[in-house]
């Protein structure tokens, strides 16, 4: 009979401890929401999402991109996209705050094909940036198009 109130007396002890416990969920982490809406393309340096020069008109018309000049602050100086953010290449993962939310990104280079482009798209897709692509023909071929240029710092 000892054991018997032993045994009730440990499961009605187990169960009011058990119904005491209260169950947390882990706070959840906050980070910076991806900037645009579908899927991150590859994060491998040699593959990277383009656009082709017809589809970023399109957007740069209609306001649903930002462009990124990735080239240095004295090139983009030289001339521009119009409206473009100028975020060197090696400080475009530390400074991607800067760019607006929610639009497709479009960086660009002078390198005919992506080169510095290509590879800061890569690094962003790397850190979680969706929506992003290294325009074809870049800078040069823009300006040949006859798109909206600027000069100086801004």
């Amino acid at each position: 009979m000892r054991k018997t109130a032993a045994v009730a007396v440990l499961c009605l002890l187990s169960s009011s401890l058990f119904a005491q416990m209260k169950v947390t969920k882990p706070a959840a982490k906050t980070q910076r929401a991806p900037l645009a809406a579908t899927g991150t393309r590859t994060a491998d340096p040699t593959k990277f999402s383009r656009i082709s020069m017809d589809d970023a008109i399109k957007l740069y018309k209609s306001n649903q991109a930002v462009f990124v000049d990735v080239r240095s602050n004295e090139q983009f100086s030289y001339g521009h996209i119009k409206g473009a953010l100028s975020i060197p290449g090696s400080q475009l993962v530390k400074r991607y705050a800067e760019v607006p939310p929610r639009k497709t990104v479009i960086l660009y280079c002078a390198c005919s094909a992506e080169q510095s482009s290509g590879r800061a798209a890569s690094d962003l897709a790397a850190h979680g940036v969706r929506n992003v692509f290294a325009l074809k023909g870049g800078w040069e071929e823009w300006k040949s198009k006859g798109q909206p240029t600027a000069v100086g710092p801004k």
